[in-house]
């Protein structure tokens, strides 16, 4: 009893631990979607471009404020005052500064010699020649000449010459025109020192201002009949430095003139003011007020709708996982088929989001490529719910539309009906055009309910038609990205590796002749009782020509291959139980080196069951009197078939194998010799964890008897021809 309860107890830890990876599957999935689906969006979402034909009115859902065309009077404005903030500019000539200095220089050289001279009348006529080229009064040279200490005088006037035209002398006729402008600032350019620099003008110097600015600095000069001396001079070889820039303005005022926005209109919208009629063309002003209604949109209703979403979702992934729990509960076995409908949902959502994001039309959202891929990959009731459970997720993200919503509905399951039993990726691309035509007839008719025109529901009909095009083409693209990923087989893959050039099989041909010929017949057996019954056909029919490649290593142990005398006559019969059953474990290997997808593989270690060698094992009985043998030791290892295809294949094996022992294989003797062996599988519980009934069996029975009575059917005799007989005499 205790050892009952601990392993309740260690059951129920199992099953906890398995469903933890599908509790993060589920969370994470619903993560994905809603970060996909409400990324960069609002509750109320332009999914309209210009141009578009609305199908319901849309009202404003608050108060807002949009700008509507340019105020050209306003913006004209602007941009003069703008304009009129540029300060005019003014280039510093550095070499006006030089050229003056360099005349100081010259002249107090050339006077220094005049100044001991003592022929007052040759005095006057050299001093004349001298200043002749300097332009100076002949006062100011002859008060010069009478100083005691010239060299201070002129180092004095040197210090000033610079100090002035550092500051910048502007003529006064410029001067005049800035305060007659009321320009208070320019910008003063200095290229020699590489600056730029806003300046008052009230601190440029004129000639006018030179008298009293150099009155106010020359505190060293002492004598007042010196400083006006010096100021007289300096006024006299001073020239402007600081010119007016009149093409680098304008080429400033133009700059700022194209960098100033425009003045826009403000236009009021009041709350339930009608934005787009029901049928009407969406003009690039709606489509403004269709912006303005997102950009503006409250953040509590933001967040409001972000939950709802959230909300939404979550509820689409329970009723997803109770569907799956009572009606696909093999998908929870694993994580894999899980983690493939995820991701599939997932790609989906996002390939929605772009679409409606871009300036593509909302209807080329290609629902159905998720449909036929889940249809394809894992089965068409699955497909279904989910179809519809996405649809409605493509119309939230489409702004609430339930014309795309319900667009991608019907795309999506004509989609899974249009690809069932699908063996050829041109089917595929037939899939894809029943899906167009659907979609095109239902934006048809969706026109015809809303009165549009004919222009505008063909246009949408026609764009329909390219969605079911372009989602078979993803569908083709991309199936065998997700087959090799989740290591899952469909229709298409099988018929891909039922081709008869298959390394393995062309090894078979060479090495093992007559298991090469026993597993055709076994899987034209298999695949006529999986059709029979419902089951996967073309699965069980492929799996079939595999299931005995493990034979090929020691093709001649069994007895298809035996031309003479037996390989196990000279074994024991546990030596040869051993060989024959080892033949399911190198078949499982060999398979798995060549890459053959898993459910070929189970069905390889599941086509013998549990099943005893009898032959052997009677021979073991025989030789052994005195001692015990088990049964157990007779057996394959297993596991039991755990799918009606692999039982099938086990059936067919086995059937197919007892025909040949029949001398007499008539109809009848038939009939009983199948019965028999499917009897005996039955009794020895080989088919307990496969989901065979006995009205199963029954049909298989029937199918079996059929297909072999046809092989073993009777010729009738040709009686020999007389003539030939006397054209030998």
């Amino acid at each position: 009893m205790r050892l009952k309860k601990t392993l309740n107890k260690k059951q129920k830890i199992n099953k906890v631990h398995n469903k933890i990876p599908h509790i993060f599957i589920a969370i994470v999935t619903c993560f994905i979607l809603v970060a996909a689906a409400e990324w960069d969006t609002n509750l109320f979402k332009t999914e309209f471009h210009e141009g578009d034909i609305v199908l319901k009115s849309i009202y404003a859902p608050f108060d807002f404020k949009i700008k509507g065309d340019i105020d050209y009077k306003a913006t004209e404005a602007v941009k003069k005052e703008a304009m009129n903030l540029v300060l005019p500019v003014y280039l510093i000539d550095s070499s006006v500064k030089g050229a003056i200095l360099d005349k100081v220089n010259l002249f107090f050289n050339s006077i220094s010699s005049l100044k001991n001279d003592t022929s007052a009348e040759d005095r006057l006529l050299k001093i004349k020649e001298t200043i002749a080229p300097y332009n100076i009064p002949l006062p100011v040279v002859n008060s010069i000449l009478e100083l005691k200490d010239p060299q201070t005088f002129f180092a004095e006037a040197v210090k000033m010459i610079e100090y002035i035209t550092d500051t910048g002398v502007i003529p006064a006729s410029e001067l005049s025109r800035l305060d007659k402008d009321l320009v208070k600032t320019v910008t003063l350019i200095d290229k020699s020192k590489n600056t730029e620099q806003a300046k008052f003008t009230e601190e440029l110097l004129s000639f006018s201002d030179i008298r009293r600015k150099i009155d106010s600095i020359l505190i060293s000069l002492k004598d007042r009949r010196e400083k006006t001396l010096l100021i007289d001079f300096i006024s006299v070889v001073l020239s402007p430095n600081v010119i007016y820039q009149e093409e680098e303005t304008n080429f400033r005022k133009q700059a700022v003139m194209a960098k100033a926005k425009p003045v826009y209109n403000i236009i009021e919208i009041k709350k339930n003011e009608l934005i787009l009629n029901k049928g009407e063309r969406v003009s690039k002003d709606r489509m403004a007020k269709l912006e303005a209604i997102e950009q503006r949109e409250p953040y509590p209703l933001k967040v409001v709708a972000f939950f709802g979403f959230t909300l939404i979702v979550v509820l689409f992934m329970l009723l997803l996982i109770v569907y799956i729990k009572f009606y696909e509960p093999d998908l929870i076995v694993g994580n894999k088929e899980l983690m493939l409908l995820a991701s599939i949902c997932i790609l989906m959502t996002i390939a929605a989001k772009f679409i409606v994001i871009s300036p593509w039309p909302s209807n080329l959202i290609p629902a159905s490529a998720a449909s036929m891929l889940i249809a394809l990959l894992l089965n068409n009731r699955l497909a279904i719910i989910t179809t519809c459970f996405l649809s409605i997720i493509i119309g939230m993200i489409s702004g609430g539309r339930l014309d795309i919503a319900a667009a991608s509905v019907v795309g999506g399951i004509v989609g899974i009906f249009a690809v069932r039993n699908a063996r050829r990726r041109s089917q595929l691309i037939t899939a894809g055009f029943v899906v167009g035509f659907a979609n095109m007839s239902y934006f048809i008719g969706i026109g015809f309910m809303n009165s549009l025109d004919f222009h505008t529901y063909m246009t949408e009909g026609f764009i329909g038609l390219a969605n079911g095009v372009m989602s078979a083409i993803i569908v083709t693209g991309v199936l065998p990205i997700f087959e090799i990923a989740s290591k899952t087989i469909t229709n298409i893959s099988l018929l891909e590796i039922a081709d008869l050039n298959h390394p393995i099989l062309k090894e078979m041909v060479i090495k093992a002749p007559g298991t090469y010929h026993h597993s055709l017949v076994v899987g034209n057996l298999a695949e006529a009782a999986c059709e029979t019954i419902g089951a996967n056909a073309l699965l069980a029919r492929v799996s079939a020509y595999f299931h005995d490649i493990g034979k090929i290593e020691k093709a001649d142990y069994f007895s298809e291959n035996q031309t003479g005398e037996s390989m196990h006559d000279k074994l024991s019969p546990t030596m040869s139980s051993l060989i024959i059953t080892n033949h399911v474990k190198n078949g499982v290997e060999l398979a798995e080196r060549y890459g053959l997808n898993k459910k070929i593989v189970d069905i390889i270690r599941q086509h013998h069951g549990t099943g005893l060698v009898f032959y052997f094992f009677k021979r073991a009985l025989e030789k052994t009197e005195d001692k015990e043998v088990f049964e157990e030791g007779f057996r394959y290892p297993g596991p039991k078939p755990q799918t009606k295809e692999a039982a099938c294949v086990l059936l067919a094996d086995s059937v197919e194998a007892a025909s040949r022992t029949l001398d007499d294989p008539t109809p009848s003797s038939i009939q009983g010799l199948v019965k028999k062996v499917i009897n005996n599988k039955f009794i020895d519980a080989q088919l307990d964890e496969c989901e065979l009934t006995l009205k199963d069996l029954e049909r298989i029975a029937e199918v079996f008897t059929h297909i072999l009575t046809g092989v073993y059917h009777s010729r009738v005799e040709y009686p020999e021809d007389s003539r030939k007989k006397n054209n030998q005499r």
